[in-house]
């Protein structure tokens, strides 16, 4: 997980989200209630896929490399019908970290919000793991409920490790315009590929200048 940016909304939550939510809070729960389900246009999932670079907002997976991604509702819709189609609500998941999810909601207790949180404060990333902070009962709660560990992030996280060290070695061994150009291109590699956290602390540990890609 890592820090997020909201986007500007689309345009068509602007016109109409307040009436896609009016109607689906009267449509009341259950079968009825679906029927009124717009999150999925597809304005809004092309915004929610630009501002979380096509990755999960949880795990940092790319998620139309496994799975469709979902329009996931941070606060559940179940719970916050009110939400419905509120932008500051929404993001991208994939379907795991969807489906762990679930309707989990404590107010004493919240999972990390990468939009509003310090997430950097929060998660630590030591190799192919995510750990939380000593102490911090929502960290725990986010890296276990979501499964942020579970076999096949682990074994992509390494994979991914693996790949960059090949590119920092290249960085290390290279001087004037060449490793110029090399920087730049870790530095892309890093905002845009898998586990931008991950890389990045696996980067500076490795002499890599820190800054945010």
């Amino acid at each position: 997980m890592r820090p997020l940016k909201k986007s500007s909304p689309p345009q068509v939550l602007e016109t109409s989200g307040a009436d896609w939510t009016a109607a689906y809070v009267r449509a009341g729960p259950g079968q009825e209630r679906r029927r009124h389900e717009r999150w999925r246009h597809p304005e809004i999932k092309e915004a929610l896929r630009s501002e979380t670079n096509a990755k999960c907002a949880y795990c940092e997976g790319i998620v139309e490399d496994v799975s469709f991604p979902h329009v996931e509702h941070i606060k559940p819709k179940g719970r916050f019908p009110e939400l419905a189609h509120e932008w500051m609500n929404l993001t991208t998941a994939c379907e795991k970290c969807n489906v762990a999810k679930g309707d989990y909601y404590d107010p004493e207790l919240e999972l990390i919000n990468p939009y509003v949180d310090d997430v950097g404060g929060q998660l630590q990333y030591p190799g192919p793991l995510v750990d939380w902070r000593k102490g911090d009962s929502r960290a725990e709660l986010t890296v276990s409920l979501l499964a942020l560990n579970r076999a096949e992030l682990v074994s992509s996280r390494t994979r991914r490790i693996l790949s960059v060290r090949g590119m920092i070695e290249r960085w290390h061994a290279s001087s004037g315009p060449l490793r110029e150009v090399l920087e730049s291109a870790i530095r892309l590699d890093a905002r845009d590929g898998e586990f931008t956290e991950t890389v990045m602390t696996y980067l500076e540990a490795h002499g890599f200048p820190g800054q945010e890609p």
